[in-house]
């Protein structure tokens, strides 16, 4: 089912796909998201780029020309008009920063509203097993935390890096006057000159690369310094130090990594630096004998003087721009090979869902990169307004079902259907009329109470009493009464005046997000873990009631929530053992039976060490 990254790489074409073609990848994308800010910047770029050398000619013919004027050989209309050619030109390279600013805040507005979506919008079609995959994890990873600012970056460093070297090259021109080997020269000594900065770069962005999975690693050990529940625990059981070392260990590791690789790399910096300078020194003293020699005008040595210092800052400004851009043109490639990851099909049939008869057909699964099967062949009928109950123990399968059941896998073998039509040929909205489902790693939104609950049904989000109501049948009631009755009071960090809950109470506003989807079924997989089993008696006691107009798969640890089932399924290493009421497996002496038993007695044990105060 899941192919490697490599393989993903070569379906793309960007396994070996050269620095510049990434680049330029990156002109196509901003175009398509942003087309006339896009010509604009380029426009802006080439002025600049010409504009350059031609204000450094044009300086040199003012000098001359007023040098000729003084002796009566020139017209000061003519000089009039050098000068303000020149002025226009220094005014807008004056002005270019600025105007390139708003461009580039425009860009960046533009390229937000639009790649944002594209990538969103992947993201919710990629096939779930890719989440899991720890090569895409890596891609997704290096792609960046905001993909659209790098691809922008890249845009914009793509045309820095054209517009210096059309820039250079006028400038080079300019020295032609003097002798056509300068700018010769120039450009035999700037081969090098990139080719080494490249090769710096270049082992720096290997090291990066390499260090993605121990990067990873640091901001694991980092988030569990930081996270709250996690440091609360480690600081209990005083295990703090041990994951500060930990963490220091591997920084250190990357840090001298990244000093070793930096020394050897500075190597080829001083040595493009070495070039750049012998060719200006050659240059500056050539000037100076052919001006003492009377060979080159005063017009023509002041600029060309002035051009070494600006052609050597080009140089370094494009040494500079090109070796990010080695480093930044790579994600262009993880982009690339994100689009290309495996999406869920959604061209799917509709269908009449408000009565779902729910079949598995002997169904085997087996969870990518891994050998060992999960499922093996399941099959089982779920009927509308009855109550399942999954009971196994950890690893038999019960949340593995539940996963194909959303969707999130598909079977190796096998069949799950809704009303006789495979669940794979139904839309995603088609199945949220047939289900909705309560995760035991439930989400938890910085939002206000009333969007915590409506995004079981946004359409339902201005609708209070639906809101309410749905709040009581996941026993939350008291939740809302904390606020008095305020359902825009926010909950969690985020917000000045928010509130953080309870586990338990987050998990209850999960619940009653859950009671609010008018699916016909709800999908409980382990939604009471964080409750106390008096409080997780009550939940399915109240859940009874909100059951009776639907169905109901239950999956728990806690057997007690099994007696409101009407069907039971036991499983055991992937395969079904038993079925049966509640009753008939008691009766039955088999594996539920012992399950059942052995946990009652827990319960009694702990009531009876409560009781004698132990």
């Amino acid at each position: 089912m899941c192919q490697n990254l490599v393989l993903f790489l070569k379906h793309t074409g960007e396994e070996n796909k050269p620095m510049f073609k990434n680049s330029f990848r990156s002109v196509s994308v901003i175009w398509g998201c942003a087309r006339l800010l896009a010509i604009l910047k380029i426009l802006q770029s080439i002025l600049t780029a010409v504009l350059t050398p031609m204000s450094i000619y044009l300086t040199q013919i003012l000098i001359d020309n007023i040098e000729r004027f003084t002796a009566g050989e020139a017209s000061l209309s003519y000089i009039i008009g050098i000068f303000i050619g020149l002025l226009i030109s220094l005014i807008f390279l004056s002005s270019s920063a600025f105007f390139d600013q708003l461009i580039k805040i425009s860009l960046e507005r533009g390229v937000n509203q639009n790649l944002t979506t594209i990538i969103v919008k992947k993201f919710l079609t990629v096939d779930y097993w890719c989440f899991e995959d720890r090569d895409i994890a890596d891609v997704m990873n290096r792609m960046g935390e905001a993909p659209q600012k790098n691809i922008l970056n890249i845009f914009l460093n793509t045309l820095e890096s054209l517009t210096l070297l059309i820039t250079i090259m006028g400038t080079s021109v300019v020295f032609a006057q003097v002798s056509i080997w300068f700018s010769i020269l120039f450009f035999i000594i700037l081969i090098p000159v990139l080719w080494l900065d490249f090769k710096a770069m270049d082992m720096m962005n290997t090291l990066f690369h390499d260090q993605s999975e121990q990067e990873r690693k640091l901001r694991y050990l980092s988030s569990l310094l930081n996270a709250k529940n996690s440091l609360l625990e480690l600081k209990i059981f005083g295990a703090v130090e041990y994951i500060l070392s930990k963490w220091r260990s591997l920084n250190k590791k990357v840090l001298d990594e990244r000093v070793k690789t930096t020394i050897r790399s500075q190597k080829y910096f001083a040595l493009s630096t070495v070039l750049t300078i012998l060719w200006c020194g050659l240059v500056v003293t050539a000037l100076i004998w052919n001006i003492n020699n009377a060979v080159i005008s005063i017009g023509m040595f002041v600029s060309l003087i002035g051009s070494c210092g600006t052609i050597l800052g080009l140089g370094e400004t494009l040494s500079r721009t090109f070796s990010s851009l080695s480093q930044e043109h790579f994600i262009m490639k993880y982009y690339d090979c994100f689009l290309a990851l495996p999406v869920i099909d959604n061209e799917k049939r509709e269908a009449d869902l408000s009565n779902p008869h729910i079949v598995f057909d002997n169904v085997h699964f087996t969870y990518p990169h891994t050998d060992s099967e999960i499922l093996k062949g399941i099959s089982m009928e779920f009927y509308p307004n009855q109550r399942i109950s999954l009971v196994g123990e950890n690893g038999a399968g019960k949340s593995t079902i539940i996963k194909l059941l959303c969707r999130l896998y598909k079977p190796d073998s096998g069949m799950i259907t809704i009303n006789g039509i495979d669940i794979n040929d139904l839309s995603v909205e088609e199945l949220k009329k047939a289900y909705s489902v309560v995760f035991q790693d439930y989400a938890t939104y910085s939002l206000s109470l009333r969007e915590n609950v409506a995004f079981g049904d946004i359409d339902q989000i201005a609708d209070d009493e639906a809101i309410t109501e749905a709040l009581q049948q996941g026993l939350s009631s008291d939740i809302l009464q904390r606020f008095h009755n305020n359902l825009d009071a926010n909950l969690g960090k985020i917000e000045e005046d928010g509130v953080d809950l309870s586990g338990g109470q987050w998990q209850r506003i999960a619940v009653s997000r859950s009671c609010l989807s008018n699916s016909a079924f709800v999908i409980l997989d382990e939604p009471t873990a964080s409750l106390d089993p008096i409080a997780e008696t009550e939940m399915y006691q109240a859940f009874a009631a909100l059951l009776r107009k639907k169905g109901c798969i239950m999956i728990s640890h806690r057997l007690a929530s099994a007696r409101l089932a009407d069907a039971v399924y036991v499983l055991k290493d992937g395969v079904i053992v038993e079925k049966g009421t509640h009753s008939e497996l008691m009766s039955h002496k088999g594996l539920y039976e012992s399950m059942f038993t052995a946990q009652s007695g827990w319960y009694r044990t702990a009531h009876t060490n409560q009781e004698d105060g132990i």
